[in-house]
């Protein structure tokens, strides 16, 4: 599964920085996506609304951290806590 997914948030980011004059296809898994300036506010907040749909979830406020998304494998590993109910 982390494959997938981690290849289906690579592609939105990408999607959603190409949407605002940007080029992520080199952003690696690892990296910071805040930190890239690849995505403004408004592209982080489309990326959260596309992660919680995507994955029916609904992220509370105080999980909306840089250390549960702030790269793409962050992501993974929140994804795998909350469905684990973690």
């Amino acid at each position: 599964m982390n494959l997938i997914v981690q290849s289906a948030i690579h592609t939105r980011i990408v999607e959603i920085a190409k949407s605002l004059g940007n080029d992520a296809r080199n952003l690696k898994s690892g990296d910071e996506i805040p930190a890239s300036g690849l995505l403004d506010s408004a592209g982080l907040m489309e990326l959260m609304f596309w992660f919680e749909t995507e994955y029916d979830l609904e992220i509370p406020q105080e999980d909306l951290t840089i250390a549960n998304f702030g790269t793409i494998d962050a992501m993974v590993d929140y994804l795998e806590r909350a469905r684990a109910g973690a």
